[in-house]
């Protein structure tokens, strides 16, 4: 057996079963070898990047590891934001990469030369910072050890992607019977302290749960109701609970839900699960962010329990599955007319305001709110970044068993290209017509794959939030934003067609909800492009305030754009 059959097969043993690659000279024996592995599915991108992140998509969905096959150089390189968003969205994914001969590499290594080979690029020094587990592969008798590292490291603990690079001359080399294997450490995670946690709850009246996307694998939502706790969500946690759930709150964020985070800063006890509180779940002012809780932070990961940012008054090192697990039997806490208040602000304070259907060309939340109607449940939704991201994530009503998935931590345009990941399982990719273009040769990927991808374009003429941004601090000072300022995205339906894919359009004076139907109905991928206010609302969202001698000042963390009445804070 080769270098390059043994990665493929260990790869079909630990439960992966599709393999995202670009091909190229340099990976020739890796690709033989995934191509005779009957067993494995080859998909084929146009890019790297894309590949990359269809891999992560694969392994959110699958809870296994997802894969990627690249080539020497350049096509290492156009991998890195891929590989980067797994990593800081602890997905579990493995690149394999082709190099230069092992010689070339070696001697590139030792010296610190730029460059040895054609095309070659000591990937060491680049890639290491952005994985858990990194390896280059100069003699075949290590391949054992290097990849069962890698999927230890990639799987346990904060999941996260690991590189596996393979010199040319090493690919075809037979590897010995005897190989030495790796001996993963013992897990060393803290034990929950359940009478501790009963406690707290007996003590409370106004408990809330946070959960993120380290709380995704554990059932939020039998916890919440077996302890009577309601549950807002960041953004990497949508996944965690469907929104008509009625411990369901809403979702906290720069451009989040009032009722959120009206909750979060009237709890007195915050069960932080599995959230890395960033500053965009949290706010300019950090230290008052849940002034008023006692706050229980759980993660796997002690640095981001070490943070000060938000002052937690308890770290525990652990999954959240086991926290889950810990106090799922816990006396439920007196929390009746908190729950019904939670419930009264989230249908007092809507995202979609009624004024929002009226408008021509169609407005963004309210088309959004349409879609996610007629959704079916089960469907895949995965959301780019920018605007859309924003809206959609205020907006969506998560159903029964839908899956939500956005490019949280490193917020990559063409994150729609992922939706690869989700091979025949019905897919509505939502992303904003800059971000489509950012991956556009995938529509070649999807139509030779005659994959169910329903691709929804919110076509508002460029890049909506720096239009914004723009237009707030800049005084209407464009650049880059659209067409009046140097940028300009095409026809989307005419693209589709040179795919021959099929498109269909929507505006404001159509019937949506029929065009949309249209759209779920139709065999294969579709594009959709949906005409949409150049200038729609983004709200609400934290903002700053105006100061009398006119500086800005950051509003307080229930006090969203636009702002209420002074005397209105959800009470």
């Amino acid at each position: 057996m080769t270098v390059s059959e043994y990665i493929f097969n260990f790869l079909r043993e630990k439960g992966t079963d599709t393999v995202f690659m670009v091909s190229g000279s340099s990976a020739m024996w890796l690709t033989d070898a995934l191509c005779r592995n009957e067993k494995l599915q080859a998909i084929c991108n146009h890019h790297e990047q894309a590949a990359v992140m269809s891999a992560d998509i694969r392994a959110r969905l699958t809870g296994t590891l997802g894969a990627a096959l690249v080539t020497i150089g350049p096509g290492a390189t156009n991998a890195i934001t891929g590989v980067a968003q797994a990593f800081t969205d602890s997905s579990a994914v493995m690149v394999v990469s082709g190099q230069v001969n092992s010689r070339l590499l070696k001697y590139e290594e030792d010296t610190g030369i730029r460059q040895h080979g054609t095309q070659s690029l000591n990937l060491k020094p680049v890639v290491s910072p952005i994985t858990k587990y990194f390896a280059a592969v100069m003699d075949p008798s290590d391949i054992r050890y290097h990849m069962e590292r890698a999927y230890y490291e990639a799987m346990n603990g904060r999941k996260g992607p690991v590189w596996i690079d393979v010199p040319v001359d090493i690919q075809n080399k037979q590897i010995p019977e005897e190989m030495k294997g790796f001996t993963p450490p013992a897990q060393t995670y803290e034990t929950v302290d359940a009478a501790q946690i009963a406690a707290r709850l007996a003590k409370c009246k106004k408990p809330l749960i946070l959960a993120g996307g380290g709380a995704e694998q554990a059932d939020i939502t039998a916890l919440s109701h077996q302890l009577h706790i309601p549950v807002v969500t960041s953004r990497m946690g949508i996944g965690c609970i469907c929104s008509d759930d009625p411990y369901f709150v809403g979702r906290p964020g720069s451009n989040g839900q009032r009722a959120a985070h009206f909750a979060i800063q009237q709890a007195d006890l915050l069960l932080i699960l599995g959230c890395r509180l960033s500053v965009s779940t949290i706010g300019y002012y950090p230290d008052r962010f849940a002034g008023n809780a006692y706050k229980i932070q759980v993660d796997v990961d002690q640095k981001e329990l070490d943070k000060h940012d938000v002052p937690v008054d308890c770290h525990i090192r652990t999954t959240v599955s086991a926290f889950v697990s810990a106090v799922s039997t816990l006396p439920a806490a007196d929390s009746d007319e908190w729950v019904a208040h939670c419930q009264a602000m989230r249908e007092k304070y809507p995202v979609v305001l009624p004024e929002y259907r009226d408008a021509k060309p169609l407005n963004s939340y309210y088309f959004t709110q349409l879609l996610s109607n007629e959704a079916p449940e089960g469907a895949v939704i995965t959301v780019d970044t920018g605007s859309v991201c924003n809206v959609v994530s205020q907006t969506w009503n998560l159903k029964k068993d839908q899956r939500y998935f956005i490019s949280g931590g490193l917020s990559c345009m063409g994150f729609w290209a992922g939706s690869i990941g989700c091979m025949h399982k019905p897919v509505l990719a939502l992303s904003g017509d800059g971000s489509v273009s950012m991956n556009i040769q995938e529509f070649a990927t999807l139509a030779y794959n005659h994959l169910p991808v329903k691709l929804f374009v919110y076509q508002n003429n460029g890049y909506l939030l720096i239009r914004h941004n723009q237009h707030n601090y800049m005084n209407d000072r464009f650049l880059g934003v659209g067409p009046e300022s140097g940028l300009k995205t095409p026809d989307f339906c005419r693209v589709a067609a040179a795919y021959d894919i099929p498109s269909v359009r929507i505006t404001a004076e159509d019937d949506i909800p029929a065009k949309i139907r249209q759209v779920l109905v139709m065999d294969g991928p579709v594009v959709c492009e949906v005409m949409l206010e150049q200038f729609g609302p983004l709200a609400p969202r934290i903002a700053s305030r105006v100061m009398p001698d006119g500086s800005l000042k950051a509003a307080e963390y229930d006090d969203l754009a636009p702002f209420l009445e002074k005397d209105e804070k959800g009470e």
